[in-house]
């Protein structure tokens, strides 16, 4: 038994007015919706170094002592959360033969447990490198390691959140890699009070090399993303740390602490990892400004990265992306001078292009792979 419910019909229309004007209008623009996700990549210039360091986690040769640290580390998701209790830092080098990677990581009670390779060394507190070695947002390496040196290390065809199946090789052993750490203090003692610890990693041009291509030269971009995870902790009665649990015996979640913000509490965004310019000038011989590659264009960046993460969001709701530049209610600021927009687009997948003022097409589809090519003009 039930009450037929009767709405007159001018509330219907007052309804379906009013959501066609939600439609319209919506009430937070894209670049304020996905604000924490836009901001600029960090860039750094690594510099050549002279002579081969030697991997034991110091840190202490010249060339090292010469290259300059990169920003300190900030919480993942960036403005308004909190900073880092503890500062973390890190530096590059190369050469002909390897990237080298160090980090400081200050830490008044310095602890590890896990001692076997490939173990999930984030339940430790441990530092992580991301590399994309082309830039294209896929096709990238991951590599964890805690003061142990117990390394993780695994290679993704594409980012977790693709909308077709990733390929994950957790049985990847990036080839040739040279690691070391070194506590400043005492490991796995809360009883006395530890400076920090370091990691010193070398990286050979092999596991830096996509398909048959050297992307380990000079004038190269990599894209590097680098993280710290950091656990509050208990004391034991014998002097070892373990991670600390609420009153109801759920872990605490751990901090995030990286390289330039992602926006949200997820490393695997390799649009939001910093650029590292492979610098010709040796180590300490010159200071090199950065500059980001020339086809880059943050505006345009961000335009397109913020329509990517809308696409996414529509998907998970409907199903469907948007087929039409319309659908995205773009505002002019938001939409570079002089730069066209356009879409092609099935139910399951999309490519947006952005033609800038110099006819460069910059490209993004529905995997979040990006492209940059020159525009073909056909004269008539």
């Amino acid at each position: 038994m039930y009450k037929r419910l009767f709405i007159p019909a001018i509330a219907i229309t007052t309804v379906i007015l009013f959501a066609i004007s939600c439609k319209r209008s919506p009430s937070i623009t894209l670049s304020e919706k996905y604000a924490p996700m836009l901001t600029q990549p960090h860039g750094y210039v690594a510099y050549r170094t002279s002579q081969q360091p030697v991997i034991d986690g110091l840190i202490n040769e010249s060339d090292w002592q010469a290259a300059p640290w990169t920003e300190p580390f900030c919480d993942i998701s960036g403005e308004g959360h909190p900073t880092p209790r503890y500062l973390t830092q890190a530096k590059f080098l190369w050469d002909d033969d390897n990237l080298y990677i160090a980090a400081q990581l200050e830490e008044p009670n310095v602890w590890a447990t896990l001692t076997k390779h490939d173990e999930i060394v984030f339940h430790d507190p441990d530092f992580e490198v991301f590399i994309d070695p082309d830039g294209d947002a896929q096709h990238y390496f991951e590599i964890e390691v805690n003061a142990l040196e117990t390394v993780f290390d695994l290679y993704l065809n594409r980012p977790y959140r693709s909308p077709e199946d990733v390929f994950v090789t957790f049985a990847y052993d990036t080839p040739g890699l040279r690691i070391a750490t070194h506590v400043d203090g005492t490991l796995n003692n809360a009883t006395d009070t530890d400076r920090g610890w370091t990691v010193e990693m070398a990286i050979p041009r092999t596991a830096i090399a996509n398909q048959f291509d050297n992307n380990l030269k000079a004038g190269n971009y990599l894209r590097v993303g680098m993280s710290r995870v950091e656990w509050q902790t208990t004391v034991n009665a014998d002097g070892t740390s373990q991670r600390k649990c609420d009153d109801k015996g759920k872990l605490l979640s751990e901090d995030n602490w990286t390289w330039g913000p992602t926006g949200k509490v997820n490393m695997h965004m390799p649009e939001r990892w910093g650029y590292v310019f492979l610098s010709t000038t040796t180590v300490g011989k010159a200071v090199e400004t950065f500059s980001y590659p020339e086809e880059y264009e943050y505006a345009i960046d961000r335009l397109l990265w913020m329509m990517f993460y809308e696409q996414e969001e529509q998907y998970r709701k409907s199903d469907r992306y948007h087929h039409n530049i319309k659908d995205f209610h773009l505002t002019n600021k938001e939409i570079p001078a002089g730069t066209t927009l356009d879409i092609e687009s099935t139910s399951s997948s999309y490519t947006i292009t952005a033609t800038d003022s110099n006819f460069m097409n910059h490209t993004i589809n529905h995997l979040g792979k990006i492209r940059c090519y020159k525009q073909k003009i056909a004269f008539i």
